[in-house]
């Protein structure tokens, strides 16, 4: 068990289970036994800093069970690879996505490991044929993966940034569609799906990420939801002197207040309630 805490408040984040996923989420566990709302994110979801995430906040507005299945790093992968996971999916009523980079996922030229997606296991022949100057085996994280691949060739690199790309969205449209009952994508950063750069910044998440690739999934959903906040405001949040870092980087507590809001219509509509 660990406790964040800063001059302005302290909390413990218990980790809890669900099923017979081999993942840890946060805290308390949920009843999954009734009528429930599934949220799958990442790092902005899991919300380690935040007292009352998103789904917490979520939760107290429309009156119904939100089940926080917000994973460190994640891509979408660590969702489709464990069954526990899926079968929670199936069993809910409705289903919130805040939308993933593109960085954490298995593809053409590499792999990364099914539950921490954030790790880099791997190089296909592929990728090692592309750039054959670089020793893998000193790299652990697809974020020092990329950051080395840039660095020796832009040109080649976007090669493999295309691939990302492409991956994440037949990924994505496999997630999305593996659910039966209403499913919501939460846009969730600092900065909007076409806004500068257009996702070619492995720094701006989520990763990669284009409003053409966002666009590709609107069909397959009931609504995409924009909520767009800035980082590095530490009011609220409750973090270790060491963390202090990471929780600049992280969505804080007025971010989301506001993810709160934007997704309380649509939910309450897709509950039919």
């Amino acid at each position: 068990m660990k406790t964040y805490e800063t001059r302005h408040s302290a909390f413990r984040l218990t980790p809890c289970t669900y099923g017979l996923s081999r993942l840890s989420f946060r805290g308390p566990r949920r009843p999954t036994d009734g009528r429930y709302v599934a949220v799958l994110g990442g790092s902005d979801t899991l919300a380690r800093y935040v007292a009352k995430p998103y789904p917490d906040l979520m939760e107290t507005a429309i009156g119904e069970v939100c089940v926080n299945l917000g994973v460190q790093a994640a891509g979408p992968d660590v969702y489709l690879n464990d069954p526990a996971l899926q079968s929670l999916r199936h069993d809910a009523a409705a289903t919130v996505i805040q939308l993933p980079g593109a960085m954490n996922l298995s593809n053409d030229f590499y792999k990364v490991h099914p539950r921490r997606n954030d790790r880099f296991t791997a190089p296909t022949d592929k990728l090692i044929q592309l750039f054959p100057e670089v020793d893998f085996s000193e790299v652990s994280f697809t974020g020092h993966l990329v950051a080395r691949l840039r660095s020796v060739d832009e040109a080649r690199f976007a090669l493999v940034r295309a691939a990302l790309q492409s991956a994440w969205v037949c990924r994505m449209v496999q997630l999305v569609e593996n659910v039966p009952g209403p499913v919501l994508l939460l846009w969730f950063a600092s900065r909007s799906p076409d806004g500068p750069g257009q996702g070619q910044n492995p720094c701006h998440e989520p990763v990669f990420v284009t409003d053409q690739m966002v666009e590709a999934l609107r069909d397959h959903v009931d609504d995409i939801i924009e909520v767009i906040a800035q980082r590095g405001e530490v009011e609220g949040l409750s973090f270790a002197p060491l963390d202090t870092l990471a929780a600049q980087d992280a969505l804080g507590l007025a971010a989301h207040q506001a993810a709160a809001r934007a997704l309380r219509g649509a939910v309450m509509h897709a509950l039919d309630i």
